[in-house]
C-alpha cells in the first residue's frame, strides 16, 4: 500500500505493515515482481502520465514494441529483463509468469484498450 500522507513521502507499509523505503519516483525497494493486475494498473498510468515514456527510471514498466492484438514487449524495470505479452483470441498471456492476471497483463490490457479507443499508444 503506498502512503501519500504529507508527512513522510518516502515510505509506505506492506502487507505486514513494516515500513518500507521507497526508491526512485516511487517504486517500492522491495517489489520484485508485478503480482496482481491493478500494480499492471498503476505501472501503466504512471508510463502514460510520463514525460519520457522511455525513461526506467521514471517508469516501472515501459513499452518496447506493440503489435495490436498479437503481442507487446515491455521492459519490467524491477525485473530488469524484457517481457512478453502475447494474446491470443482477445485474452494476454504474460509468457515470463506464464499467467493471465500479472501485472504485465494488467499493463497491456490498457495499452490495448487505449490504442482500441484512441487508435494510438501515445497521446
Amino acid at each position: 500500500m503506498i502512503n501519500f500522507t504529507k508527512e513522510d513521502k518516502s515510505k509506505s507499509f506492506n502487507d505486514d505493515n513494516k515500513v518500507t523505503k521507497r526508491g526512485k519516483k516511487g517504486i517500492p525497494k522491495l517489489v520484485t515482481h508485478f503480482d496482481t493486475l491493478d500494480q499492471g494498473t498503476a505501472a501503466f498510468m504512471q508510463w502514460l502520465g510520463s514525460e519520457d515514456k522511455m525513461s526506467t527510471t521514471a517508469n516501472p514498466i515501459i513499452l518496447k514494441d506493440f503489435v495490436h492484438t498479437k503481442y507487446s514487449l515491455l521492459y519490467d524495470n524491477v525485473a530488469g529483463r524484457d517481457i512478453r505479452v502475447e494474446t491470443q483470441n482477445g485474452v494476454p498471456k504474460c509468457t515470463s509468469c506464464n499467467t493471465d492476471d500479472c501485472g504485465h497483463v494488467g499493463f497491456v490490457i490498457l495499452l490495448e484498450q487505449k490504442y482500441e479507443n484512441d487508435g494510438t499508444i501515445f497521446d
